[in-house]
């Protein structure tokens, strides 16, 4: 059910691919708006706010931090990405998986974090390529389990690939354990349209599904 909730934020236009350089990130307190200078300005000297509480703060901000951690190790693992920056979409739709009202770290892994409203997001959008992907963040943190699904996208807002992380609560050390890790591929056909999904757990490809 969880799965078909990315279809929402996914974006069905696909545009044709661009290169990606490090000077383009680099570019990034040039392309800017004055306001937007002021909210960069804001998030270099503080943490992170995000939005909507769903639980215990200290409980919410470690499983995203945690859930962050090991997105950029599974990647790493998969494809040797090392990332600069993840640039996360904040959502405000009043629904459970939206961010939470936690402070996040300014970076993780030495990879910078970014939260930024929809219009933001539509501003630098150039910026988004293979190690600076744009990211919808969806998390559930309940009681005894917690699942996140980064949904990425790259150049633009180009959907390449989703990453599920599921964890379950291990009631005799009160806490958190790493379940699985999915990563789904999207594999385009010779005419640059999504075919399939290819699916990989450890690094390893295990199978394909199809594109609904």
């Amino acid at each position: 059910m969880r799965k078909s909730i990315i279809k929402f934020f996914s974006l069905t236009v696909f545009i044709s691919f661009a290169s990606c350089s490090a000077t383009e990130t680099e570019k990034t307190g040039k392309d800017i708006t004055a306001s937007d200078s002021a909210f960069t300005k804001k998030q270099s000297t503080a943490s992170i706010a995000v939005d909507i509480n769903q639980t215990n703060k200290a409980v919410l901000t470690s499983m995203y931090v945690r859930a962050i951690q090991d997105y950029i190790d599974a990647i790493d693992q998969k494809n040797k990405t090392v990332f600069d920056t993840l640039f996360f979409i904040k959502r405000n739709t009043g629904q459970p998986d939206d961010f939470p009202n936690i402070q996040m770290p300014l970076s993780i892994k030495q990879t910078k974090l970014l939260l930024l409203t929809q219009q933001q997001a539509d501003n630098h959008k150039q910026l988004y390529c293979k190690s600076s992907p744009c990211i919808n963040l969806l998390g559930w943190v309940e009681k005894n389990k917690a699942e996140f699904i980064f949904v990425t996208f790259y150049p633009e807002y180009d959907h390449q690939y989703d990453c599920y992380i599921n964890y379950k609560f291990n009631s005799t050390k009160k806490d958190y354990e790493l379940e699985k890790i999915t990563v789904e591929v999207i594999i385009f056909n010779k005419n640059g349209k999504p075919d399939h999904f290819a699916i990989y757990q450890d690094g390893k490809h295990i199978g394909d599904k199809p594109i609904k």
